[in-house]
């Protein structure tokens, strides 16, 4: 009597999950031109983000009232004294609104921020320079940004009991001037005795994130706007803090260096708050996230195949997971395609009817068995349902993430336990 064969190179559990290896090698080539439609898209969004920054106005930090004497002394000698505020009070009022582009959305605001506060002008008659004339008459007072887009005419400032005209357009006194800015003539007559007191109403325009660099001495900042979801920016974080579905305010006490006094505008030291306007659901950031769980939520589709296999007695064709993983990988390029008109939540749950209702109906017809295809939905809906939850959880996402594949592994093994793979 002939032996009998032994079995093939090709034939067996384990040859045919190293088939299902390569298969799911092979589908990282559309999961990886799928992120990279995601990271084109993203940077799509992020050129119409500046676009409509250069129309409108882009992200202000805008650096607070200093005011400025020009001096000289013997053989030539000249320069400027920058003298900051001792102390700053400044409230800001955001009017937030959101700017459209085909798909994309852009959140802009216009800004009303009220500056009161003060000069100590005793501060500069200290120089290291003894002979240096301070020219008073040739002071002026400035303020401005990087990016300054002003909503309005060009304001007034009030200086003691003077009201200045302003003028659009800073001189290049420093290698750290700002590069837009407003200029106030101040035309002090004599050397001030006292501390000069100021305030300014300054309406700007600009998107996505506002700030204010008061300077290096005291400085009480309040920001308010109705926007649901701020992020609070700067090297200190708000003392006291509100936000809610209706808006948020916030409140910041700033305290740099007390030195007021300085020969260049530049400094590095002086504390900067402000916020930043997010969207409400990144629609691109969550996409990305979604997207790099696509291949587990493939691996896992075809451990469920591979289970119908070995415990329901069932031939699935190497092909058929081939297809199978395309429906899968699927999922994040949908995501993309409707959230951009619809947002995020709304295709979410379009994705996931789309991808579960054309995996299932394949199921039932690749097993022939409505019980299967029904605890292939079931399997599908509990992974897509887990990665709601693990996208909303923006602290505690690795913890659950690992948590449930650790569970996930375990059940896997007490399925196997009794199968011989050899």
């Amino acid at each position: 009597k002939a032996p009998n064969p032994k079995p093939g190179l090709l034939e067996g559990p384990a040859a045919k999950l190293a088939a299902i290896g390569m298969v799911l090698v092979l589908m990282l080539i559309p999961h990886l031109m799928i992120g990279g439609v995601i990271e084109e898209r993203e940077e799509r969004h992020q050129s119409v983000q500046r676009e409509i920054g250069a129309g409108w106005g882009g992200p202000q930090t805008i650096m607070a009232p200093v005011l400025v004497v020009p001096w000289s002394a013997a053989e030539g000698r000249r320069g400027r004294l920058f003298i900051h505020a001792e102390q700053l009070d400044a409230q800001v009022e955001l009017a937030p609104q959101i700017r459209r582009r085909g798909l994309y959305e852009v959140p802009v605001y216009t800004a009303t921020a009220r500056l009161e506060g003060r000069f100590n002008t005793v501060a500069a008659l200290v120089l290291q320079e003894p002979s240096a004339i301070l020219h008073w008459q040739d002071a002026s007072v400035i303020a401005g940004s990087q990016a300054m887009r002003l909503a309005g005419e060009v304001p007034s400032l009030r200086l003691g009991d003077v009201t200045l005209p302003g003028e659009e357009g800073l001189p290049r006194w420093d290698d750290c001037m700002p590069s837009r800015g407003l200029v106030w003539r101040s035309r002090l007559a004599a050397v001030p005795d006292s501390p000069l007191s100021f305030a300014v109403t300054l309406s700007l325009r600009g998107s996505q994130r506002f700030g204010l660099r008061p300077g290096p001495q005291r400085a009480e900042l309040r920001i308010a706007a109705p926007w649901p979801t701020p992020s609070f920016i700067g090297e200190d974080l708000p003392e006291q803090a509100s936000v809610e579905e209706s808006g948020f305010s916030a409140a910041w006490s700033l305290t740099g260096e007390r030195v007021a006094v300085r020969s260049t505008i530049c400094d590095v030291s002086a504390p900067v708050a402000g916020v930043e306007l997010l969207e409400a659901v990144p629609t691109y950031r969550m996409v990305s996230r979604a997207s790099k769980y696509a291949m587990l939520f493939l691996a896992l589709s075809f451990v469920t195949y591979t289970l119908f296999e070995l415990l329901a007695g069932l031939r699935i064709h190497i092909v058929q997971y081939a297809m199978l993983g395309c429906s899968v990988v699927m999922f994040p390029l949908l995501l993309l395609a409707i959230g951009e008109p619809l947002g995020f939540a709304a295709a979410y749950a379009a994705a996931t009817l789309l991808v579960m209702a054309q995996a299932s109906l394949f199921t039932a017809a690749v097993t022939g068995r409505r019980g299967l295809a029904a605890a292939f939905a079931g399997v599908l809906a509990a992974l897509f349902g887990f990665l709601y939850v693990v996208l909303s959880l923006e602290a505690y996402s690795l913890l659950v993430g690992t948590l449930a594949l650790f569970a996930v592994l375990s059940v896997v093994m007490a399925l196997t336990r009794r199968v011989r793979w050899g």
